[in-house]
């Protein structure tokens, strides 16, 4: 049990006197949203005005330099930029993580402050707590009030985003950090939330389905993190290229600095592509081009240093198909961790179920995340970047149930030689 867990089900604390409740916990969340809005927003446009400050090759006014950095946040939050016909829609994940933390935290601590002894309910088929639903709208309301400021603040600018655009991209990422706090704060105690629709869960959900989540979690972040490595890895076998790249750009010190930072933001981007590339479904960097297994495509690249890792245009060397080995390892372990999740003595049909199930979730996952990681960076053929996400998770999902086969049947080999 966590501290969290001990501090809620604690009977001196949660009472109504130090409770939130009605009008001012919909005021105290809203304050809450708009609040973390402001931070990660100033945690992301100071560096901005930094380096605006520090640069001596600066030649815009501070409000320019303050409105480039606010529309990089709403980038972060997933909403596309536009410069004259230019599109800006590659939203940089590692860069996401800073409004999504910031914002899961300030919902935290509001849904602390929730009275837990008698609390209201909606009724109906859910059942669910009114104060939670009241306390995460008014956080998700309150996040996207600041979104729509920003972009109302920056319309005539060169570099801006559409007011509803803004609207909807600060409200997801509102919402979503309000439902991990919910789950943060809760933990094992989040069917109290939604009692009715809890059991209506446990009752039509399989329970292999239930025992896969987390084995399928653990094979999307091994394929992820395999995707990452193999991107540092090029980035080292190709840092003269890159060093070159640097020096054709001509940037100052602080130019270096920011260039550097803008690229490592993509990082994890360009680790689902690379992610993508070992599961065969390859990647493209723009309209027309394709990195696979055979053959590499890259077109014309802007002049951006990172990019000196993409192997050279032609054909690439025989057997990178191996590399497909790589999900099918991930399958292996998906179907390991399925084999710890269920009972020892359980039949290789129920193992076999739950390693299936766990296949499939990361493949969604991956899916879903190789959606999130593409976009555009411009116009014309700086459109498209990024993984076929479709074929991406058709292919990873065969190579993980391959792995995991040969894991399920390996044990129920082993369990019957015994």
């Amino acid at each position: 049990m966590s501290l969290f867990d001990r501090v809620r089900s604690a009977p001196v604390l949660g009472t109504r006197a130090a409770a939130l409740a009605g009008v001012p916990l919909r005021l105290g969340a809203a304050l809450a949203g708009a609040t973390a809005a402001l931070v990660s927003m100033m945690l992301i446009v100071l560096p901005v005005l930094i380096a605006w400050v520090s640069s001596p090759q600066s030649s815009v006014p501070w409000p320019r330099a303050l409105s480039v950095g606010s529309c990089i946040w709403l980038l972060a939050n997933g909403v596309q930029l536009s410069s004259g016909p230019a599109a800006i829609s590659l939203m940089p994940m590692l860069l996401t993580t800073i409004p999504l933390f910031v914002a899961t935290v300030a919902a935290r601590r509001i849904l602390t402050q929730l009275d837990d002894q008698r609390p209201p309910r909606l009724g109906g088929w859910a059942d669910i707590r009114r104060d939670v639903v009241e306390a995460s709208f008014a956080f998700a309301l309150g996040y996207a009030a600041v979104g729509l400021g920003v972009a109302l603040a920056t319309t005539g600018d060169p570099l801006h985003a559409s007011v509803l655009g803004s609207v909807t991209g600060t409200a997801v990422v509102g919402a979503a950090s309000a439902m991990v706090a919910l789950l943060r704060e809760f933990g094992s105690q989040i069917g109290s939330v939604a009692p009715e629709f809890s059991g209506w869960l446990e009752s039509r959900v399989p329970i292999h389905l239930r025992r896969a989540i987390r084995p399928g979690l653990w094979g999307a972040c091994s394929i992820f993190g395999a995707g990452v490595a193999l991107t540092l890895v090029m980035v080292v076998f190709h840092l003269g290229r890159i060093g070159g790249l640097y020096d054709a750009v001509g940037a100052d010190p602080v130019g270096i600095i920011v260039l550097s930072l803008g690229q490592l933001m993509v990082l994890p981007n360009v680790g689902l592509w690379a992610a993508s590339w070992t599961a065969g479904a390859g990647f493209s960097l723009g309209q027309g081009t394709a990195i696979t297994w055979s053959h590499s495509n890259p077109g014309l690249l802007p002049l951006i240093p990172g990019l000196g890792a993409v192997p050279a245009p032609g054909p690439l060397p025989a057997g990178l198909w191996l590399s497909a080995l790589i999900p099918v390892s991930a399958g292996a372990l998906v179907g390991w961790r399925a084999l710890h999740v269920v009972a020892r003595l359980s039949s290789w049909q129920a193992k076999a179920k739950t390693a299936g199930w766990a296949c499939l979730l990361a493949a969604l996952v991956l899916t879903l995340a190789s959606s999130l990681a593409g976009g555009s960076v411009g116009a014309a053929r700086l459109t498209g970047l990024g993984a076929p996400s479709v074929a991406f998770g058709a292919m990873v999902l065969g190579e993980l149930l391959v792995g995991a086969t040969a894991a399920v049947g390996l044990s129920h080999l082993r369990a019957s030689r015994s």
